[in-house]
């Protein structure tokens, strides 16, 4: 069997710059490194590899990308192929996507492995897109895979709340997380000149791809504006005179900043006067389990507020029960829509074919909006695919135009800046960002919510649950939390986490933490917070250890007050806080217990 590893090429993302009269990322200064996240693929492919199969690492990207990738030979791979020609410059998920399938298909792999993110895009909808044109099942944010017999998987995946046992027969699209395994180590003695001969070429020609179904001709989104993502807030720093003197300081100008309220949305809008086909943006409210996503709720309120733009909502499994269709009508929904399934747990490939019959139902949408979770990236991936649709991937805000184009935003760079992006397909699909959506307050009189059943062979799908755990309560259960503690590497490690406890449990604070606390394994995947991680929006954020880079203090967007401790006067974290104290967390956290939980009882 032959074993593909997708693996791109990133930039540096503080050398890269933005062309904005051709919108596309000018890589040409930038250093190049292998995406860490696919070198943990290439491990997982090295260790499934059976004698007699081989395994091939497959690029797309510039000539520049060659001797970077030269390196990965020296990992034990068998093959690198790079695809690289003129015509891929400025292409979006799907034209990449396009590409790289016409090559799998020239290596007719079995398995094709990835990482579940690159640093650059972070899109992660890549391999569920590669699949869909495949035509195979995919399974991603996998912890473990396992080969079961020579046509079968097993892995076990993240969830929202944990973890689930999937069995997939082969060939299938696999993308694996950060806990799989260590990377393999590129050779480091690789540089340019070095054995770029190792490295196959392909172009469009030789892979037999319309031109003009890649690069920008064939991209179907449209950067419209890249922007630095400007701080939103004013800090007050304390970092002169003794410890005491700053923790003092700092707890009376954060009275006067929690005195204030946090921003809210207020009522659900009244619904617009005419409902347009045109204007109806869809919102799948159910998870995989046919059972309702509360976290979708705020995301109806937030397309309301948008009128003329409509929310419909989309429910796949079981029909949705009465208490269920309350909540998505006071949430704001005008419309249901419901998809009956096989019974179980619905695989992305059939909620991707119940979306795709809902679009011959409804051609005229506006937009399609899933949340940007393992399910919902999967399902929007294979359905943009299969459609030819325009994605944008993590979208924090939707906007129109004067002339009444949706403009989604998302964060780039790794929150560094906010880019802005226009679907030239009606309609667009987009994954939101869990939490960005402000809560409106539900309507008491919404009406009852009528459901219009599509038709339609929907299931079963080819990956199967055969187990799945829990380990944390979801978002929902933090958000009903006043106080968090958001913990950063500067704690120090389990033991710096546990001696923070009691001052957590003193102002009645849930801990939460930066990615890489949970890439460290002291606290699980579901209690990140920021780009990658969940969006929060609690009373107060005590910020310890952390140095406050972009992709977590985007987590904090909603959030009434910050306040931050950092030994560094020029840590990052000073830019993005309402109230910050210099200082180590051993000296500080002792003297700000009793204060602070004053302040939070007053």
């Amino acid at each position: 069997m032959e074993i593909a590893v997708l693996v791109k090429v990133v930039p540096n993302a503080d050398s890269v710059r933005y062309d904005r009269q051709r919108r596309t990322v000018v890589r040409d200064d930038a250093e190049l490194f292998v995406n860490p996240f696919d070198l943990r693929a290439v491990a997982v492919a090295l260790r499934l590899r059976r004698p007699g199969e081989t395994v091939t690492v497959l690029s797309l990207g510039p000539p520049q990308a060659r001797p970077v990738l030269a390196s990965m030979k020296a990992s034990g791979v068998d093959r690198v192929q790079l695809v690289s020609d003129p015509g891929l410059a400025g292409s979006d998920v799907l034209a990449s996507a396009r590409a790289l399938a016409a090559a799998l298909r020239r290596l007719r792999a079995g398995l094709v492995l990835a990482g579940a993110r690159t640093t650059d895009s972070e899109t992660a909808q890549v391999p569920p897109a590669v699949a869909s044109l495949l035509g195979v099942p995919v399974v991603t944010e996998a912890r473990s895979v396992d080969r079961t017999g020579e046509e079968r998987l097993e892995a076990t995946v993240d969830t929202p709340t944990g973890w689930a046992k999937v069995g997939v027969g082969l060939p299938a699209v696999v993308s694996v997380g950060e806990k799989i395994s260590k990377p393999v180590r590129p050779d480091p003695e690789a540089g340019p000149g070095s054995a770029d001969s190792s490295v196959e070429l392909a172009d469009l020609v030789g892979l037999g791809i319309d031109p003009g179904s890649v690069g920008a001709p064939g991209s179907p989104t449209v950067v419209v504006r890249v922007e630095e993502a400007a701080p939103t807030r004013t800090p007050i720093l304390f970092a002169e005179g003794s410890v005491g003197d700053r923790v003092e300081g700092a707890v009376r100008a954060l009275s006067l900043r929690l005195g204030g309220s946090r921003s809210e949305a207020g009522p659900i809008p009244p619904a617009p006067a005419v409902l347009r086909d045109d204007e109806e943006v869809a919102v799948l409210v159910s998870e995989r389990h046919g059972r309702l996503d509360p976290e979708s709720l705020p995301v109806l309120g937030q397309i309301r507020r948008l009128a003329p733009l409509w929310p419909s909502a989309v429910w796949i499994g079981g029909p949705p029960g009465a208490e269920d269709s309350a909540r998505i009508s006071s949430g704001g929904a005008m419309r249901g829509y419901h998809l009956a399934t096989s019974p179980g747990a619905v695989d992305s490939e059939v909620g991707a074919a119940s979306l795709a019959g809902l679009l011959d139902q409804r051609p005229r949408l506006a937009a399609v909006t899933v949340l940007s979770e393992p399910f919902g990236r999967e399902v929007a991936g294979r359905l943009t695919a299969r459609r030819g649709l325009g994605l944008v991937a993590d979208a924090v805000e939707l906007r129109r135009s004067p002339d009444g184009e949706l403009l989604w935003e998302k964060p780039s760079f790794g929150g560094r800046t906010m880019a802005t992006i226009l679907s030239r397909t009606r309609p667009s699909v987009a994954t939101v960002r869990p939490g960005h959506a402000v809560p409106a307050v539900p309507a008491a009189d919404a009406p009852q919510l009528r459901w219009t059943e599509i038709s339609g062979a929907f299931g079963p799908g080819r990956v199967t649950v055969l187990a799945e755990g829990d380990e944390v309560a979801r978002t929902a259960e933090l958000e009903r939390k006043e106080v968090l503690v958001s913990v950063g590497m500067g704690v120090g490690g389990p033991e710096g986490l546990a001696a923070l406890r009691p001052a957590a449990d003193r102002w009645g604070a849930g801990v939460v933490a930066t990615r890489r606390v949970v890439d460290a394994g002291w606290l699980p995947p579901h209690l990140q917070v920021g780009l990658t991680g969940r969006a929060i929006a609690p009373r107060l954020v005590i910020l310890l250890g952390v140095r406050g880079t972009s992709n977590h203090m985007i987590g904090w967007k909603r959030a009434g007050a910050l306040l931050g401790v950092n030994p560094d006067p020029a840590a990052p974290l000073f830019r993005d806080v309402d109230v910050g104290i210099v200082g180590t967390i051993e000296e500080v956290v002792p003297l700000l217990e009793e204060p602070l939980a004053r302040l939070l009882r007053g």
